[in-house]
Order: C-alpha cells, then structure tokens, then sequence
C-alpha cells in the first residue's frame, strides 16, 4: 500500500473485489476533472509542445482507454478472445504500482491515441459514457471470476482481467500526477 494525497494506492492483490479497484478509479477520475475544470478554456486544447498531449487529449485518451477496456471485459469472459488465466500470484505487483507513480512517457497502442480536441463540455460526456460502460462491464464478475480470463497487454505481457482492471486505474492515476504538475503552469490555477 502507498499513500499518494488523499489517494491510497494499493496492488491489485490487495483488492478483495473489482468492485473496490472501480472505487479508486472513480476517486483518480474526480481529481482528473478537477484538473480539467482548472485549465483555462484557451489552454485546454492547446499542445504544449508538438510533441506533448493538450489536456483535451489526454482527456480522450483516458475515455478510449478505459472504453476499450469496458468492450473487452465481456468479450473475453465470453471466451471470444483471450486466455484462460489464473490469479498470477508472481506478478511484481509493487513494482508496477510504483512505475505509474510517475508519467513515463511509454508510447501506448494507436486504439488509444486521442484524434480529436473535444471541448470540456463534450470531455465530461465521454468520461462519464465510459466509466458508466466500465461498470456495467464488471458488475456481475467477482474477483476470482476476472482472474480466470485475460489477455495480453502492450507493455506488461498477459495479464488477467482483474489485474487489467487494476492496471488500468494506475494508468489513469498516472495521468493525474502529469495534468496536477501541467497545471501549475497556469496562470489562473
């Protein structure tokens, strides 16, 4: 367990049910909008430099990335696509919890790259479409259940879908610490 803020950042063995992981994540995701609703409009689709996301972006991102994810919890579970897994007791829990404490920079999938720069309003929507997709995707699926299926992922190899899910709310806490740092930048913040 590691305690960043007022957000306790625990690994996914520690977790009893997905139901809790959803919890943090939807803690992440308040502060995430809060850091959005904090960039002045004229900054909120500007790109930094050609080569780092505006916050409309990485707003997108995190939409596609968690809808992605809600799509692919049925799916797999249905045995469409994916492997039959176990609990992945190995799995260096602490030391990924710890790589997305900070922004890395570690180039993601083109499913998840943001191709538009929606304003706030349309942002708040899609953030709201996806987390209500995520949990309908997980609600009927223990922890146990989540275990037994998975898939590969990019950058950690196959992983479950509950430690997916796991992955997934430090994925988007990570991107909190880079928009609270981006931020300070501004003037009216």
């Amino acid at each position: 367990m590691s305690q960043e803020g007022s957000l306790i950042l625990k690994t996914a063995s520690e977790y009893k049910t997905p139901n809790e992981v959803f919890e943090f994540w939807k803690q992440v995701r308040e502060e995430v909008i809060t850091c959005f609703k904090k960039t002045p409009q004229e900054n909120f689709t500007e790109n930094p430099t050609p080569d780092k996301w505006s916050v409309s972006e990485i707003a997108e991102h995190l939409y596609l990335s968690q809808f992605n994810l809600a799509r692919m919890i049925p799916v797999v579970m249905s045995r469409k696509f994916g492997n039959d897994m176990d609990e992945q007791p190995n799995l260096q829990y602490e030391k990924i919890r710890d790589g997305f404490l900070k922004p890395s920079g570690i180039k993601n999938p083109d499913t998840v790259n943001p191709l538009n720069k929606y304003p706030l309003n349309e942002v708040l929507k899609l953030l709201q479409k996806s987390e209500e997709k995520i949990g309908s995707s997980i609600k009927n699926f223990s922890k146990s259940d989540l275990q037994k299926r998975g898939f590969e992922h990019p950058i950690l190899g196959p992983l479950n879908l509950f430690n997916w899910f796991w992955v997934m709310s430090l994925h988007e806490y990570s991107h909190l610490v880079a928009l609270k740092e981006k931020i300070k930048n501004y003037p009216s913040v």
